[in-house]
Formats: structure tokens, C-alpha cells, sequence
């Protein structure tokens, strides 16, 4: 394998049976007879996919993550995720709503646009990386000349040449379709040089700050970035989904604003999804909240009547997968931020599972002891336990050049103990101090050991020891 994959590198030509692919259609939403709903999902050689790896590996030797992607991709690299980047944007609008800022923002979501990747505007990147020209010539060959087909049951399509795009399946696909997008914050500052770019995958979110005196201009100024943005997709090849398109002014409790875009008016909303997050004006979290429930609670039934059926361990299983991860995802940035009522509420979903689980129909065991039975966890437990993972991971793997700056703002070592890490909280409002950064030194708080020291892997098993099944919500 190491000499084919040398051969393969020094000449640029990647093997023809690697390059044939089959398309299995996956259902994401809506109706299922209309095709545009369905994603292209690629079955490939495995060998090519270890080929792959090898390539990342090889970019990897040359360029750090930031100088492929640039800091604002949380996507497809490592210590970031979903959770980072909504922590940087509820940062940067708490922040600036501390100071009486208004903040206007848009997000934009592109269709298909892992299908319509163009090879030879991503050898242009790379070229300008100084990517090695070999590693630049095997690149193009993966992209150039596919062959694939589509298998739906025992039903085979004819086999089909695909003239551009990039296989959605193989290990290379995403960290090439981040260099492809590499160039936005540059577009963007070209106009607006003090907004905030933020991107996972294809989906972007861009904010800028204004205050009062200034808040018509800078609308103005937005306008004219989006309008320049939206050029710029145009010229990549990229085509922006209007349905998704979302425009809020954050910190604007007053009357709606609206933004023209190519003659077209887009009408700023009261609420943003930002990576399923749903944002408010005011960083408010009830309308989250609502949707959460309402989620957990379509697959309650469902949960009931598998309770009859699986082994105890199995359906506890489908209890975390399907219940707990709809329940805590991405929870270190609204979790810590609900009130009183919006915990309860969360709760006792919760417990209402927990009874179905251990039988408890006649209401005999208290919420402690359900826990504590059936070995999951209160909301508030989980709380605590995801707020401490992130903010040890921050802290442990500081690659988030944004979150880490805050962080380092509001830290210092205790001088008698250098593994003590404390943190102090920067914000002298409520909006504030809902941001994760500023929770920091609560968070810290309720770790009862000493842990800057300890590996990521350790603290998980740590701190799961010593955090309740239930903890009572305050």
C-alpha cells in the first residue's frame, strides 16, 4: 500500500476503480417523491478512503487548519464542532448587547453545494497555498473524470460520468470543500472589515456591530455585504438557498427592519437558526426550549412501546441516542441560561421517560431515586457535566482563536497552585452573563478537583464520578 500510494502521488493519477462510485439516496426532509430532498450519499473503495487520509496527512505537514480554512470554519477539524461556533456568535452578541450595541445579522445556506464544487477554482486555491504541485495534480485527478451510479434496493441506474462537484462520503470531500470557501472572510472584510464570519460547512453567518447613532449606516453597510457576498458565491459557482436566508437585528425589541437585497426586501424576524439553535433578539432561550420539547415529546410513544420489548441496557441505548442527545445537544451555550421554570419543564420530560423505563406507573419513586435506578441522568446533571467537558477542552485544545482570547481575558492561575485555573465573570449585565465565557467561573465552580493537568479522556470519567444522577434544579 505505501508503495502505491507513493506512485500514485508522484505521477498525479489516482487509479480508475477508485473512482467509481455508488450513490445511495438518503431522505432529509419534506416529500419523499421529489428527488431535490434526497442526499447523494457516496459508497467508494475503501482502499481510496485510506488514499485519502494519507493525502489530509500530507496537507496537514505543510499548513496548520487556519491557513487551509481559515479560523472562521468549525467544521471538519479538530476541537471544533457545532458547540464552538454558536459559543463564538453567542459571545460576540452578548458582548456587544452589554454595551447597548445592536447587533443586525443574516445567515446563508447554499444548495447542493458539495454537487457544484468546481475542480479547477480549488486548484486556484491551492495554488495559492503553494500546496506542492504533485500533491495539487493527484488532488484534480481524484475530482476529474468520476464515474458513478445509483442503487436503490435491487433497482441499478446506468453508469453516469460526473463533470464537477465533490463526493459526499469519501474522508477528503469536506476538508477540500473548506478550501474551496477559504476566501470568505476576505470577501466579506472587503466591505465590512468589523463584522464577525462565521461558517460550519456551507452554512455562514455574518454580524456586525452598530450602535445607535450609526445603526442605519451599518444596515446599509450589511446590505452591501451580502449583496457582495452573494456575488461572490455566483462567480465560485455556489447558489444560495433564499428559503433558508434569515436576517435578525439582535438587541432591537422595537418595530421590524427589513434589508433590500437585489430589489428583493428580506424582513428581519424575531427568531434565527443558527446550526439548530434557535437564537431570540434577546438571547432568550424559551423559544428553544418550546422546540426542543416538542421534538422529545414526538418520540415519547415510540419510546413506551420499545420499553416492552428491549432488555433494559438496549433501551436505555435508545433513550440516550434518540431522547438525551435531542435533549443536551450543543447545551453548553443555552443550557446554563433558562430559568427556573424552562429547567423544570425540560425535567420532567425527562422523568416522564424515566418512569416509562423502570415501570414506576403508580408514581412510587422519587425523582432522585429514579435516576439513581435506571442510571440516566436529570437535566441539570447533564448540564453541569457538558459545561465542564467544553470548558476543560477550551482550555486544554485552545484552537479557537476567538473563544480562546475571551478566555484568556478572564483566567488566571491561582499563585500557590499552578494547576488551579479561576476565572472571573467580565459582564456587568444579565445578557452578559448568559454568555458561556462569562458562566466560566460557575462552571469551575462545581469541579471539585484539580484538573488543568488532567487528559481530555480522564476528566470525562473524573467528573462523571463525582457530578450526581440528579441534581435538583435551582
Amino acid at each position: 500500500m505505501c508503495w502505491l500510494f507513493n506512485r500514485i502521488l508522484s505521477g498525479g493519477k489516482i487509479p480508475k476503480a477508485w473512482k467509481v462510485s455508488v450513490i445511495t439516496p438518503i431522505h432529509k426532509k419534506g416529500d419523499k417523491c421529489l428527488v431535490e430532498n434526497y442526499r447523494p450519499v457516496c459508497n467508494i473503495s475503501s482502499l481510496s478512503k485510506v488514499f485519502e487520509k494519507c493525502i489530509i496527512t500530507s496537507l496537514k505537514k505543510f499548513f496548520d487548519f487556519d491557513s487551509l480554512m481559515g479560523k472562521h470554519q468549525h467544521a471538519y477539524r479538530s476541537h471544533s464542532s457545532t458547540t464552538t461556533a454558536c459559543l463564538t456568535f453567542q459571545d460576540f452578541i452578548s458582548t456587544n448587547l452589554d454595551i447597548n450595541n445592536k447587533v443586525p445579522a443574516y445567515s446563508t445556506d447554499l444548495s447542493a453545494a458539495f454537487d457544484i464544487l468546481r475542480p479547477n477554482i480549488l486548484v486556484g486555491n491551492l495554488i495559492d497555498l503553494k500546496v506542492p504541485k504533485p500533491l495539487i495534480n493527484t488532488i484534480y485527478d481524484f475530482l476529474n473524470n468520476r464515474l458513478s451510479y445509483v442503487k436503490v434496493g435491487n433497482e441499478v441506474s446506468f453508469v453516469k460520468q460526473v463533470p464537477y462537484g465533490c463526493v459526499q462520503g469519501s474522508v477528503l470531500g469536506p476538508f477540500l470543500f473548506n478550501i474551496y470557501m477559504r476566501k470568505l472572510p476576505e470577501i466579506i472584510g472587503e466591505v465590512c472589515p468589523d463584522a464577525l464570519v462565521l461558517a460550519y460547512a456551507d452554512d455562514a453567518y455574518i454580524a456586525l456591530p452598530t450602535n445607535q447613532e450609526t445603526f442605519n449606516h451599518n444596515k446599509q453597510l450589511l446590505e452591501e455585504t451580502f449583496a457582495h457576498h452573494i456575488k461572490w458565491l455566483e462567480s465560485i459557482g455556489m447558489v444560495c438557498n433564499p428559503t433558508k436566508t434569515d436576517f435578525l437585528v439582535f438587541g432591537c425589541p422595537g418595530l421590524p427592519c427589513s434589508m433590500i437585497i437585489n430589489g428583493e426586501t428580506i424582513r428581519s424576524k424575531d427568531t434565527m437558526k443558527v446550526l439548530g439553535l434557535t437564537f431570540s433578539k434577546n438571547l432568550k432561550w424559551g423559544n428553544h426550549v418550546e422546540t426542543v420539547i416538542k421534538k422529545a415529546n414526538s418520540i415519547t410513544y415510540s419510546l413506551r412501546m420499545l420499553n416492552q420489548v428491549l432488555p433494559r441496557s438496549l433501551h436505555r441505548q435508545v433513550i440516550h441516542a434518540h431522547l438525551v442527545s435531542k435533549l443536551t445537544y450543543v447545551s453548553p451555550v443555552w443550557a446554563g441560561c433558562l430559568t427556573q421554570r424552562e429547567t423544570k419543564r425540560i425535567d420532567v420530560l425527562i422523568f416522564k421517560v424515566l418512569r416509562t423505563h423502570c415501570f414506576d406507573f403508580s408514581r412510587q419513586l422519587t425523582n432522585s431515586e429514579l435516576c439513581t435506578k435506571s442510571r440516566m441522568r436529570s437535566f441539570v446533571s447533564l448540564r453541569i457535566i457538558s459545561d465542564a467537558i467544553m470548558l476543560q477542552g477550551l482550555c486544554k485544545n485552545p484552537t479557537n482563536s476567538d473563544l480562546t482570547i475571551r478566555l484568556i481575558q478572564q483566567s488566571y492561575f491561582l499563585p500557590r497552585s499552578t494547576e488551579r485555573i479561576l476565572f472571573f465573570d467580565s459582564s456587568n449585565k444579565r445578557i452578559g452573563k448568559s454568555s458561556f465565557i462569562n458562566r466560566c467561573k460557575s462552571i469551575s465552580e462545581l469541579i471539585p478537583f484539580l484538573w488543568s493537568e488532567l487528559s481530555t479522556e480522564t476528566f470525562k470519567r473524573r467528573i462523571k464520578e463525582v457530578v450526581p444522577f440528579y441534581v435538583r434544579a435551582n
